[in-house]
């Protein structure tokens, strides 16, 4: 597999020693990928581009171009609140 396309924080799968191991990247350093294994009982810690079976790219939101404290704060339109009473009479509590 080509990993051109994997980036930190993308899943992988590795086939390594016969043994089928999952992983978060770490980091991708000469043709080796480095990840934290998903299974704490693995043994491996890097693959190389061949032992690489499966990749999922990390998806997020996308971006709306703006910078990350400005999208973290929501329009006005969602913080507003509806402080008018309910119609009809409020039963008593019991």
């Amino acid at each position: 597999m080509r990993i051109d396309g994997i980036a930190t924080g993308d899943i992988i799968r590795a086939s390594i020693g016969g043994r089928v191991v999952y992983g978060e990247v770490l980091e991708i350093s000469a043709g080796v990928v480095h990840f934290n294994p998903i299974s704490r009982g693995a043994g491996w810690r890097h693959a190389s581009a061949h032992q690489i079976v499966g990749h999922w790219r990390r998806a997020g939101r996308r971006g709306s171009g703006r910078d990350d404290a400005e999208s973290a704060v929501a329009p006005i339109e969602q913080l507003s609140l509806n402080l008018d009473p309910p119609p009809g009479p409020i039963p008593p509590r019991h």
